[in-house]
């Protein structure tokens, strides 16, 4: 009996003895300490690194802070929670949000500089998360790419306007857009320990993603932290229209989170932001929830504010004259983004009220006017193309224009991919559809069709050059050899993508610059 004791202990040591070292998990060493995170199919996965403190307490409704450093190793192995926000689809939410999420090549070690692509997601400031299977980074890294996704305060927690607040920090309700800003100063100071170039940062995004990376490119604060923009569908130019009644204005911005407090019984002074810091905040998000029926006004559509400081006080006049970041910039939008967001049941009244909110009623006539309701445009699809000229196309052009015109290397695209489903329920190329090809995630969505995942062969590998090269024909090789030409407004050359891929002209051109006089200028 001793020598079978004997025999199996020895080959217990044994086994323990020549288990490969890979089985310890990946760890990096950074300026704030080590990290562990895991290894798998040659990448290496870093989940939940905080890049701030927990903006609770003292520091709900304040701009960000620094992390500080830790000394033990940080566990990166699962996600971090989501911020707090209504119809978080079961996923772990908390105040305690902000946090990001890396997955790098396996042999891509300190000071390998790989390009680097920084993923903000959308939800209308409302919902969603970084954490989402859409847009799981494994097939960027898995073309040499450090891809990040980043989670930030949503809701009346990121976008709650004050004048205490802007007396206090010198800017206000735009809380959200300052995580963001501090998550890319952290990628500037610690992705190199990931084998990324913080020299080399691609900024993308969809919906609000989009809407924040436009607001990024406009941003003092964000100077020379990224290189590169993607702007899928939005830009922040679209968010006084959807803000109905702020307009993203200063001063209304703080009248209208005067309204949004008197709920809790709190003045905008120092006693009553301190009970605001206090409420639930579940219920505060409550009060500024998203929905996806744009017919059915929210009680506050809290939006990012036009501060002078983080955001300039006219965007559009910025942009005109040339105030922005100057990066190079990839753009487009999908064939049918107003559809998911408008029931076939709306009316011709709503249509009008739509119109005055969306465009002021002085010009909501002239909008009536070129786009009336008639037997082959009932209301509800016409309110929906308003839906997507005001809030997702009509203020892309202008940040190509800008651009362009500014000697930036500017790409422009137009998804129009159906898939059979969408077909079927009068969806068309709905907003967000190009999502899983961007990220060649087809599988999240049970999209298993060839011409699909040819569709995601193609975009994907663009997206990838763009962010590598700068230019989405160079760099990995394409399935086609088509030639992506250069966008200016003088050719309005787009990309487009369907069943196939062909180049273009950007489409509705004339419906949008007359969309641009009536959203933009006096």
């Amino acid at each position: 009996m001793n020598k079978v004791f004997h025999f199996l202990l020895c080959s217990f040591l044994l086994f323990i003895t020549c288990s490969p070292a890979s089985s310890a998990p990946p760890t990096v060493s950074t300026p704030l300490g080590d990290v562990a995170g895991v290894e798998k199919g040659g990448l290496r996965i870093f989940k939940g690194i905080p890049y701030a403190k927990p903006p609770v307490g003292e520091l709900r409704f304040a701009p960000p802070q620094r992390v500080e450093p830790w000394t033990s190793p940080l566990d990166a192995t699962e996600y971090g929670p989501a911020a707090i926000q209504v119809g978080s689809d079961d996923r772990a939410v908390s105040e305690d949000c902000l946090t990001l999420n890396i997955w790098t090549p396996a042999e891509a070690g300190a000071g390998a500089a790989l390009p680097v692509y920084v993923y903000i997601h959308g939800g209308a400031y409302a919902i969603g998360s970084g954490s989402s299977a859409l847009y799981d980074g494994t097939s960027f890294a898995g073309h040499g790419i450090v891809a990040v996704t980043v989670n930030y305060r949503l809701n009346a927690l990121g976008f709650l306007a004050g004048r205490t607040t802007y007396d206090m920090y010198g800017t206000t309700g735009n809380w959200g857009h300052l995580d963001q800003i501090l998550a890319l100063e952290w990628v500037r100071d610690n992705i190199a320990a990931f084998g990324g170039d913080p020299g080399n940062v691609t900024v993308g995004g969809e919906s609000a993603g989009s809407y924040s990376v436009s607001a990024l490119i406009l941003s003092p604060a964000a100077e020379g932290l990224f290189h590169g923009a993607i702007m899928e569908s939005g830009t922040i130019l679209g968010a006084a229209a959807t803000s109905y009644y702020a307009k993203c204005d200063l001063a209304r911005s703080i009248e209208q989170g005067r309204m949004l407090s008197s709920v809790f019984h709190a003045d905008d002074d120092a006693e009553g932001l301190a009970r605001l810091r206090r409420v639930d905040a579940s219920v505060l998000a409550r009060l500024a929830e998203f929905r996806w029926d744009q017919t059915s006004l929210a009680p506050f559509a809290l939006m990012p504010v036009f501060d002078g400081k983080v955001i300039p006080a006219n965007p559009y006049k910025a942009l005109k004259e040339g105030a922005f970041n100057k990066v190079r910039l990839l753009w487009g939008f999908n064939g049918d983004e107003g559809s998911m967001f408008v029931p076939e049941t709306a009316s011709e009244p709503t249509y009008a009220l739509l119109a005055a909110i969306n465009c002021g009623y002085d010009k909501a006539q002239a909008v009536l006017d070129r786009f009336p309701v008639d037997a082959e445009h009932p209301a509800f699809l016409r309110i929906r193309r308003l839906l997507a000229y005001t809030g997702f196309t009509a203020g892309m052009k202008t940040f190509g224009d800008a651009a362009a015109a500014r000697g930036m290397d500017v790409y422009a695209y137009n998804f129009n991919y159906v898939s059979p489903e969408n077909a079927a329920v009068g969806l068309g190329a709905k907003h967000a559809a190009e999502l899983p090809y961007v990220f060649n995630n087809l599988q999240v969505e049970g999209l298993k069709r060839p011409e699909q995942q040819a569709t995601a062969d193609e975009m994907h590998l663009r997206w990838v050059n763009f962010i590598t090269t700068g230019n989405p024909n160079q760099g990995v090789q394409l399935p086609t050899n088509i030639q992506w030409p250069k966008y200016t407004p003088q050719n309005s050359a787009v990309m487009r993508f369907d069943t196939a891929v062909s180049v273009g002209t950007l489409p509705d051109k004339e419906d949008m610059e007359f969309m641009e006089r009536v959203l933009f200028l006096p």
